[in-house]
């Protein structure tokens, strides 16, 4: 059964400040490190989801060449610090302060289970704190589509 909280952070609404943990442990909250910046976070439905450090892996890549411009990428796993770890060691690439842990705030934010799959998703979120765009799935390969988000990006220039 889908979780009750599946249009928690539906586009207009204001995104929940989800309690994060780091990969050392370090708790704070969402709107804490997002500190006024827009942002892209992208949900995972596990952190062992190979389809999900697949596109974490894309989101690397358009954060690396520009393509999601001033926005902040921030990964998010649920579970805890061990899990944030874990994705942290598979992407080498990313600072310590991309990956975080929601406990089980995933479901605060919209991420429902059906049956046993936790769903999986990105959002954009404005500097006001706003979603602006969402995409989420129960099946990880449909929980991204850079296509669909570059043109979000386009429509949602600046993350106002």
């Amino acid at each position: 059964m889908m979780s009750d909280d599946a249009t928690a952070a539906a586009p207009g609404a204001p995104m929940p400040d989800l309690a994060l943990v780091s990969t050392h442990g370090e708790q704070t909250t969402l709107h804490a490190e997002l500190a006024g910046r827009p942002a892209v976070l992208y949900f995972h439905r596990s952190s062992t989801c190979p389809v999900c450090a697949a596109h974490a892996r894309a989101l690397q890549a358009m954060r690396a060449d520009g393509r999601l411009g001033e926005r902040a990428l921030l990964l998010v796993v649920p579970g805890g610090a061990d899990e944030a770890a874990h994705v942290a060691r598979r992407h080498r690439l990313l600072d310590e302060r991309v990956v975080w842990a929601s406990g089980t705030g995933h479901a605060e934010a919209g991420f429902g289970r059906f049956l046993a799959l936790q769903h999986s998703g990105v959002l954009l979120v404005s500097r006001a704190g706003t979603v602006e765009y969402r995409r989420s799935a129960a099946v990880p390969v449909q929980s991204f589509e850079e296509r669909e988000l570059r043109e979000a990006l386009a429509a949602h220039a600046g993350g106002r």
